[in-house]
This record gives structure tokens, C-alpha cells and sequence, in this order.
């Protein structure tokens, strides 16, 4: 669900899960004359064909306790995933990355962090993820919805947190949902966001991340990442696609 973003003066996640497919960065095209949209078979190709964009990064962070604003870019990739294992099952594993550049005050670094999302097999329902820091395991895998409509929204499921694969020690859970906004005509792309509202073990919200996505009609529900942004005490952070990578 997070990429954390890593780096001299960053230091925060940003939710990054089931959330993008197809091989370009901008709005789908289209298709021909479809006002269909099934989110699920968009998450099935986001799986099967992966995800390339530009980006354009920007947002603030704290440098020796000060709010600073940062700017930067680089590529968002989605790999083709792969048959792998989660949590001692048969799964689909997809390794999602940015890098790129970011400078804040006067002074630029490079920028890169990772996340290995687990799908189940077939129907591509979030299992989980490893950030290598933190590891994420979904009460009950999350079902994407099928057909969806302009203005729908609705509530995806929990992922619990922990440091590493043991589950030994817990860091609180994910909340996920997702909202639909209204395609500008019939027929073209629809867009839609996903939320995940991160707790700690108190039950104290610590961050919101929002994802935002366009996916073209039937039959080809097509997905392409548009923008996404998290927000938390320490920074801000906003990534922007500038088109195909």
C-alpha cells in the first residue's frame, strides 16, 4: 500500500498498492463507444502488463526541524509481476519503484524506493505487501469491485502492519477505500481514487495517502496513473505524471 520514500530530508510513505496498470502515463484513450468500467479487470491487467510514468515530484519535508520545500522528478514503474509466495501461500508478486532526483535547499540528492505488492492468482486480489521495513498482511484479501459508476465509493478492507515478516511486532493497520468520479462524456475515461489511512498501534491516524487513477472503458480497462499525494506531521509529498516514461 506504501512506497516509503527514502533519502537525506524524506522520510514518509506514500501508498502506492493496486493502483495503476497498463504502459503509459497519461488518461487512457477512449474506447469505442463503451460507458462500461470494471475496476477488477483493470487491476488484472495492472498485474499482468504492469505500469511505466514520468513523474514530477514536489511537496516539504522537515530539514534539522524546519519545513522545507522540495522539488524533483523521476519514473514511477509497476513491474510485470511474477509467480512468487505470501505469507506461505501461492501468490502474484509485483515490485513497484521511483527514482529519480529531488532537490531541497540548494541541495540535490537522489531519490529511490521500493514495494513488493502480493496479488492472488487468477483474480488479483490484494493479498499484501514487504517494504523490507515494514510488512503489511490483509485481514481478508481485498476484492476490487467490478463494474463501477460516477460517484460510487466504498470500503476495501483492513491491512495489519508489522516490522517484518514474523508478525511479531505490530505497527498498527491500513485503511482502505476508494471513490469513482464521473467520466467527462460517455464513453471516455473514468477517474477514481484510492485512500488508505494509516494508524499506528494507538488507533491514531499518523497518515493519509490518496491515489488517483484513470481507466479507460470496456474492453479494454485500461488503467493509468494520474497523481497521488500522502500527508503527515513530518512532510508533504505530491507525485504528478507528465506522461509515458
Amino acid at each position: 500500500m506504501k512506497l516509503r520514500v527514502l533519502g537525506t530530508a524524506v522520510s514518509f510513505s506514500i501508498a502506492l498498492a493496486a493502483c495503476g496498470g497498463g504502459n503509459t502515463g497519461n488518461m487512457p484513450m477512449p474506447g469505442p463507444g463503451s460507458s462500461e468500467y470494471n475496476m477488477q479487470a483493470g487491476i488484472n491487467n495492472m498485474v499482468a502488463m504492469g505500469l511505466t510514468s514520468n513523474v514530477n515530484l514536489s511537496g516539504t519535508v522537515n530539514v534539522s526541524g524546519v519545513s522545507t520545500p522540495f522539488t524533483g522528478s523521476g519514473t514511477y514503474v509497476r513491474q510485470i509481476a511474477a509467480a512468487g509466495s505470501f505469507d506461505g501461500a501461492a501468490a502474484m508478486s509485483q515490485v513497484a519503484t521511483i527514482t529519480g532526483t529531488i532537490t531541497a535547499a540548494g541541495q540535490t540528492s537522489p531519490y529511490s524506493t521500493s514495494v513488493v505488492d502480493y496479488f492472488s492468482s487468477g483474480n488479483s486480489e490484494l493479498l499484501g505487501e514487504d517494504q523490507g521495513g515494514e510488512y503489511d498482511v490483509a485481514q481478508a484479501p481485498l476484492v476490487y469491485p467490478g463494474m463501477i459508476v460516477g460517484g460510487s465509493t466504498g470500503t476495501l478492507g483492513t491491512l495489519s502492519r508489522y516490522t517484518d515478516k514474523t508478525m511479531s511486532v505490530s505497527l498498527g493497520t491500513v485503511q482502505v477505500s476508494y471513490s469513482v468520479m464521473s467520466p467527462v462524456d460517455p464513453g471516455s475515461p473514468i477517474a477514481f481514487s484510492f485512500t488508505y489511512q494509516i494508524y499506528d498501534t494507538h488507533n491514531t491516524l499518523t497518515e493519509t495517502d490518496v491515489m488517483t487513477y484513470g481507466m479507460s472503458p470496456v474492453p479494454s480497462s485500461e488503467i493509468n496513473f494520474i497523481s497521488a499525494s500522502a500527508q503527515r506531521p513530518s512532510g508533504t509529498l505530491m507525485v504528478s505524471s507528465t506522461g509515458p516514461s
